[in-house]
């Protein structure tokens, strides 16, 4: 791959394909230090040209990463996840070990131009100056009909055992979007791009997918956004979940993120930083529509706190490029979990323990979502009304009772009871 300067183009649904700018990098020995990006004159003078990311204005001349960022933030959400740093480092280590004369990785700049570009989050796509081919236009997705070969290789790849085919194939299929569990890009029958969320061997006899799946049943019953989403069998004990990439329109067409890690202009050190609250004056500036959308948000923190979703990051919440501005994305990895006292959970405000987080907190801060008291006490309570369905939902989806037993602390009754009655 590359050292020098990559073009940055955007591929935009509702703009089409257009070259915005160069992406330079700055190296400190094999580590990619900063970097810097130069949008194009062209794109500058366009009609309905949009900053591609807040900590990328639209001005002339460089803009500099700041210290503590390698990648300003839209390029970061445009890079793989954990688990796809580490396919295209092992993948990169069995081509290294075939030709010894191959450039060393080059961190996290190897990574971003090394996600598939058909599979790559978003809509931006990247190639060489004066180059056809798109960045990584050679790896993509699987058919959906090879989930049965995918299990297979992600198994053996986490159990130390893949071949440096195995690793060239999952490198090919699995290295983009968000998170760290085994996940592979794959069509399903009707072309729609999805992404399959597969099970992990340190999820200690629980179908984690299958869970996630009663968590967004919860959340459409609340009125949330959700992607489509389908359950697939990978054994009698565990699951895959397929789910319509949102970045991607029914005719395959690609959509702007942006992760709320971005919109916050936070880097990778400083994902624990802010507040729900705090987040919600970044949304009002945000959105298009920031009344819809700080609803949504406040009803999303609801759900988070009744099932103990631990998890909540900020790339695990992200914008979609839509109407001419950025709006909430559909919700995603919202977990239920047994988990108690972690302190890396988003907490409500300043004043929250996000250890133990606290409800009516959140109804305190009604007034930063454009919430009334009473409209926000009766949204927590519709939320908790859905969430104590829990049980009857994971019957429904066919998960056993040792497990409905182990997760019965996830939904945690006195917790949904004092919901109930909030007021």
């Amino acid at each position: 791959m590359t050292a020098g300067p990559v073009e940055v183009h955007l591929d935009d649904e509702s703009r089409g394909l257009v070259r915005v700018g160069t992406l330079h990098p700055s190296f400190a020995g094999r580590v990619l230090a900063s970097s810097s990006f130069q949008y194009d004159s062209d794109y500058l003078a366009s009609p309905g040209a949009f900053a591609i990311s807040p900590d990328l204005p639209l001005v002339s001349g460089r803009i500099w990463t700041p210290e503590s960022h390698s990648l300003p933030g839209a390029l970061e959400d445009a890079s793989p996840d954990e688990w796809g740093r580490r396919l295209i480092e092992a993948n990169h280590g069995a081509l290294r070990r075939q030709d010894p004369a191959a450039p060393a990785l080059r961190g996290a700049w190897d990574h971003l131009l090394g996600v598939s570009d058909a599979a790559r989050m978003g809509a931006l796509r990247f190639r060489l100056p004066g180059a056809e081919e798109w960045s990584s236009s050679d790896t993509g997705v699987a058919n959906v009909h090879e989930i049965e070969r995918i299990l297979r290789v992600a198994a053996r790849y986490e159990a130390d055992d893949a071949s440096e085919e195995d690793v060239a194939y999952l490198s090919g299929i699995a290295t983009s979007p968000g998170g760290a569990r085994p996940k592979a890009n794959v069509l399903r029958a009707d072309g729609r791009l999805a992404l399959a969320k597969l099970p992990h061997s340190k999820d200690e006899g629980l179908d984690v997918e299958r869970w996630e799946a009663v968590v967004l049943v919860l959340a459409e019953r609340i009125g949330l956004r959700t992607p489509a989403w389908t359950l697939l069998r990978a054994s009698a004990e565990k699951s895959v979940l397929l789910l319509d990439r949102f970045d991607r329109t029914a005719a395959g067409g690609r959509r702007a993120y942006l992760s709320a890690a971005s919109a916050l202009e936070i880097g990778a050190n400083d994902l624990g930083r802010y507040s729900y609250e705090q987040f919600s004056d970044v949304l009002a500036d945000l959105s298009a529509d920031p009344r819809t959308d700080l609803r949504e948000m406040f009803t999303r923190i609801a759900l988070t706190v009744l099932v103990n979703n631990v998890d909540d990051h900020w790339r695990n919440h992200g914008f979609l490029r839509q109407d001419g501005g950025w709006r909430l994305a559909p919700l995603f990895d919202v977990n239920a979990s047994t988990s108690t006292g972690v302190v890396h959970s988003r907490p409500i405000s300043d004043r929250d323990d996000p250890r133990h987080r606290d409800l009516g907190e959140l109804l305190a801060t009604a007034d930063a979502y454009r919430l009334t008291r009473p409209d926000a006490a009766r949204i927590v309570r519709e939320t908790a009304e859905q969430v104590r369905e829990w049980e009857a939902v994971a019957i429904e989806l066919g998960l056993p009772v040792g497990e409905r037993r182990r997760m019965a602390r996830a939904f945690d009754a006195d917790r949904i009871s004092r919901a109930l009655t909030i007021g």
